[in-house]
C-alpha cells in the first residue's frame, strides 16, 4: 500500500524521468542527423542493418516511452490535484501544490505564503492528515521508478495503468 506522501511525490519523480528521456531523445536525434548529413542520401541504402538503423529504432522506442509517460503523468497529476482540492483549508492546498506539484522546497513555499519554513512544513504535515487518497489511485508501479517505467513493446498506455 502506498502512503499519501509517496503518492504525492510521484508526479515530481515522473516529471524528472520524462525530462531525462526528453534530453536523451534530443541527443539521439542530433546523433542521427549527424550520421545522415555525413553520408547524405546514400546513408539509408548503405546502412540497412547498421548502427544508424538501430539508432532510429532507439529513437522510436524512446518516443513511445515518452508518450506513455506523458499520459501517465497527466492522469496522475489530475488525480493528485483533485485530491488536494478536497482539503478543507486554502493554505493546506497551496502548501501541497507548491511543494509536491511545483517542486518547491518548504523554504520557497514559506516565502511564497509569507511564513517560515517550519510553518510550511507543519501545514504540509497537517494537510497529509486530511488528504484522502482516491479509491483507485494512479501510481507508478513498483518500488523503483527506473524499473516501473520499462515499457514492454506491446504495451498500450491504458493497459499498464490499471
Amino acid at each position: 500500500m502506498i502512503t499519501k506522501k509517496e503518492w504525492l511525490e510521484q508526479p515530481g519523480r515522473l516529471s524528472r524521468r520524462m525530462a531525462y528521456h526528453t534530453e536523451r531523445l534530443l541527443s539521439l536525434r542530433r546523433e542521427a542527423d549527424a550520421v545522415a548529413s555525413r553520408w547524405g542520401e546514400s546513408v539509408c541504402a548503405q546502412c540497412s542493418e547498421a548502427p544508424y538503423v538501430r539508432m532510429l529504432e532507439r529513437i522510436e522506442t524512446l518516443q513511445e516511452k515518452l508518450k506513455w509517460e506523458n499520459e501517465l503523468y497527466d492522469r496522475l497529476r489530475a488525480q493528485v490535484e483533485e485530491a488536494i482540492d478536497g482539503l478543507p483549508q486554502e493554505k493546506m492546498r497551496l502548501v501541497l501544490l507548491y511543494h509536491y506539484l511545483e517542486g518547491k522546497s518548504f523554504l520557497q513555499v514559506g516565502e511564497l505564503l509569507y511564513m517560515d519554513k517550519g510553518t510550511a512544513n507543519r501545514w504540509a504535515v497537517r494537510a497529509l492528515e486530511f488528504l484522502v487518497l482516491p479509491e483507485n489511485p494512479v501510481t507508478i508501479d513498483g518500488e523503483n521508478c527506473n524499473e516501473c517505467l520499462r515499457v514492454p513493446a506491446d504495451t498500450t498506455p491504458g493497459s499498464v495503468l490499471q
